[in-house]
């Protein structure tokens, strides 16, 4: 049975290391091989990191000229967008008033839909618009995590705190809008109940070890824009599922 290759490409260590877990596996039962490669652009406290997004459009260019014609995609959440260059989101027309009349999930489809415009732009390959599936994430990836509060408590040995996580999804109205502010971050309210918590993708990380209890169905449930992705994915899928 034919297989696709699908390149997702992100902004760190961390997202490497759960997506390999979270996403991976179910895409493979389904033909479609999914693999979210380590780039080498710069470095920082939490891994790799784009200097500026011209970096970002590199590889994904580099990707979409892979001999096998593979698809590709990005995990970045809108507020790490890389700025600076040529191609930073802050030179994305409109981006910014489109996030403060229309709220931020519409910003993040304008944000998609120029990345994927400016990325194919003045490429001769095959099949670019169908090949290139930009996704731009709301907040940061650890917002997936808050779908299944308990399992967050119980990789950090703490079952008690799964009430505390469970309140900002409350709070925030869903997964998905726990809000990028700088104390309240997806990352930051889990560092704050657990001042332990470690991100990247080593043994002693604990978003890799989140995500291997974490059930996709349920996040996907919790998390509609994450679930629109993961079936932009499938339909790639040569099998029945």
């Amino acid at each position: 049975m034919p297989r696709t290759t699908v390149f997702c490409v992100v902004e760190g260590q961390t997202e490497n290391a759960v997506l390999k877990r979270l996403v991976s596996p179910h895409l493979g039962l389904l033909g479609v091989d999914f693999h979210a490669p380590i780039v080498k652009i710069g470095r920082s406290r939490g891994g790799v990191k784009f200097l500026e997004a011209d970096d970002l459009y590199a590889q994904i260019h580099n990707f979409l000229k892979d001999r096998r014609q593979p698809h590709v995609t990005t995990f970045f959440d809108y507020y790490a967008f890389p700025t600076g260059g040529a191609k930073g989101w802050d030179f994305v027309p409109g981006v910014k008033s489109e996030a403060s009349i229309r709220g931020l999930a519409n910003a993040a489809d304008k944000l998609e839909a120029e990345l994927k415009r400016r990325a194919i732009e003045g490429l001769d390959l095959p099949n670019l618009e169908t090949r290139l599936l930009p996704y731009v994430q709301l907040h940061e990836l650890e917002a997936l995590f808050f779908a299944e509060p308990e399992k967050i408590a119980e990789t950090l040995g703490n079952p008690t705190l799964a009430r505390i996580f469970q309140g900002a999804v409350v709070e925030s109205g869903g997964c998905e809008n726990i809000n990028d502010r700088p104390q309240t971050a997806p990352s930051k309210r889990i560092e704050s109940a657990f001042p332990g918590y470690i991100k990247g993708r080593s043994d002693f990380a604990h978003g890799p070890r989140i995500a291997e209890k974490l059930e996709l169905t349920v996040v996907r449930q919790q998390c509609p824009r994450f679930d629109a992705w993961v079936a932009r994915m499938e339909s790639l899928s040569e099998q029945p599922f």
